[in-house]
């Protein structure tokens, strides 16, 4: 193990400006999904959330216990004390803001992820990181999760779970950054339940370490067996929810079967792109098994970074075989991708470190944008499939949900909300909630009567007024991005040599997607819903209902304004 060195700060300095045209790139790209699809109105657990968790809130006799309680299989104190965080800091609960801080959050973690394979693969080429990251942040194919806001559970996962591999993997026991690590991997237990999955990660980075010398330092040792206490740990939060068992693997076939597909994710539909995504990392292992490997930190970070996602792909084969249809769930989405990403940097990595130098030079970036390009064709056709499949019927939807809450908020009848298709999953459970007195100080605007709205908090304003910019933000990302890639080439700086294919590639696919984002500048909220509750006005006079049809009519009116 090595430890953790001092980052120079004028090393630092000019990736900081790549980290910021990433930031501002997913920062960007988030918000415009969120600001066409994104909800006002509380979307599935977040309706269980203001019952077993915001309603003994209100009522003064929330416990200690209940931010810890299991939610399914999960124990999300992260979560909790986030939206009860937000709900304080805004004066009342509004989704959108939630989904607005959750977006931040996982920006955050794009640039940590950077960061990490900046700092382990030598503080190079930080351009070129970002680079080939970006899309993978930047589009919408887990956008599930960036549209419920209370799936902020899975961006504290991702947090935690790099904290610990970085930490508790690389430094010496006893150091600060290892109990940093310590730490993460206990308050990732309280993620989600494959917050287990980081520590046991980490336990297998250290029997490889162990093969390769053919011995187990004392450091090592200590590692594992704070590895073995997390996990017994993890073990006894463990939850096993009944209503779940028939959403998992049931015999091996349907475990294969469904770990197969998550392998080969984002080629949902061929099988043998497993074996060319798990390639690199077979080829890096092997390298690094070799005596006088000399990568050995930069490997050891892209094996176990590997490791812990398809630990995660096979926990998802297991636990979730029998969920979803032809690929996997969307919001599991950015769990898969993590094993794509240490794939394709162990082909960054490969050139540099193959045996007898018979690579030359250039492949070190040519190899990465090939197989870059592969995989940016299977996340942009993913992508679509998610939007057209999942987030655009799920506003739809949506629109019926805030449809029926604000026809009974007015009529005060409880057959108005109960009158399908209505709120999702319960409407007894929306009704309970929306009656709750104490509930209705925080609950958000479009649960309460259209004719007294609420002030919106400075917090929630300021949310609305990123979401109405999101378009501007990433592009700002994609101009800083395109600028310092023009500026390198041009002058030699930021790592980039005049002439640079990689470097020119990288510009020219900033500008191309600057393009694009203004080509779609005028595919905006109001723009869609105009078209969303058009179709509805249809659906509904076809099924004799001219009541809720006129409704919809009336705001594709408003929607066009």
């Amino acid at each position: 193990m090595t430890k953790p060195t001092h980052i120079p700060e004028e090393a630092f300095k000019p990736f900081a400006l790549w980290l910021a045209a990433l930031f501002l790139v997913v920062l960007g790209a988030k918000l415009w999904v969120v600001q066409l699809y994104g909800s006002p109105l509380p979307l599935w657990d977040q309706w269980y959330e203001a019952d077993n968790f915001f309603r003994p809130w209100m009522a003064g006799h929330l416990t200690w216990g209940a931010f810890v309680a299991a939610h399914n299989e999960h124990r999300i104190l992260c979560t909790r004390l986030l939206d009860l965080g937000v709900i304080q800091l805004n004066g009342r609960w509004e989704p959108l803001l939630q989904m607005t801080v959750n977006v931040f959050i996982y920006a955050a973690f794009a640039c940590g992820l950077a960061f990490c394979l900046w700092k382990f693969l030598g503080r190079k080429h930080g351009w070129f990181i970002c680079f080939l990251l970006a899309p993978f942040f930047a589009l919408p194919y887990a956008g599930e999760n960036t549209i419920w806001a209370f799936n902020s559970q899975v961006y504290f996962l991702n947090f935690c779970s790099l904290a610990a591999l970085a930490g508790l993997g690389f430094d010496k026991p006893a150091g600060r950054w290892w109990w940093l690590g310590l730490a993460a991997s206990i308050l990732g237990l309280f993620t989600a339940a494959s917050g287990l999955l980081a520590p046991v990660a980490v336990g297998g980075l250290v029997v490889l370490r162990a093969i390769k010398n053919r011995q187990m330092a004392m450091g090592s040792v200590i590692t594992m067996g704070a590895y073995l206490a997390i996990a017994g740990l993890g073990l006894a939060l463990r939850v096993n929810v009944e209503s779940d068992r028939p959403l998992q693997a049931h015999s091996l076939g349907e475990f294969a079967a469904a770990l197969l597909r998550n392998l080969d994710w984002p080629f949902f539909d061929a099988p043998w792109m497993a074996g060319l995504i798990l390639l690199p990392l077979v080829l890096l292992l092997i390298q690094y098994l070799q005596p006088n490997f000399k990568e050995s930190r930069s490997a050891e970070f892209l094996l176990v970074f590997g490791l812990w996602s398809g630990l995660q792909s096979a926990a998802l084969a297991y636990g979730r075989a029998n969920y979803g249809e032809a690929i996997p769930a969307s919001r599991f989405m950015d769990e898969l991708s993590f094993l794509v990403i240490a794939s394709l940097f162990a082909i960054v990595l490969l050139p540099r470190t193959w045996v007898g130098g018979r690579f030359p030079g250039w492949a070190g970036m040519v190899l990465p944008l090939v197989f870059a390009v592969i995989i940016f064709s299977g996340l942009c056709r993913i992508s679509n499939i998610v939007v057209d499949n999942l987030l655009a019927p799920t506003r739809m939807m949506n629109l019926m949900a805030e449809e029926r809450v604000a026809t009974f908020m007015t009529s005060g009848d409880e057959r108005d909300l109960f009158e399908t298709p209505t709120v999702r999953p319960d409407p007894k459970l929306t009704l309970s909630v929306l009656r709750d007195t104490k509930l209705q100080t925080i609950l958000p605007a479009a649960c309460l009567r259209p004719a007294s709205p609420p002030v919106a908090g400075r917090p929630a304003a300021f949310s609305l007024w990123l979401l109405r910019h999101a378009v501007v933000i990433l592009s700002c990302g994609l101009i800083l991005f395109a600028g310092l890639c023009g500026y390198g080439l041009t002058r030699g700086a930021f790592g980039l040599a005049r002439g640079n294919l990689a470097g020119i590639v990288a510009v020219l696919t900033g500008l191309a997607a600057l393009g694009f984002v203004w080509s779609k500048y005028s595919v905006r909220r109001e723009s869609v819903e105009k078209e969303m509750h058009h179709e509805l006005a249809v659906y509904f006079k076809s099924a004799d209902k001219p009541a809720r049809a006129a409704f919809h009519e009336r705001l594709a009116g408003e929607s066009g304004q």
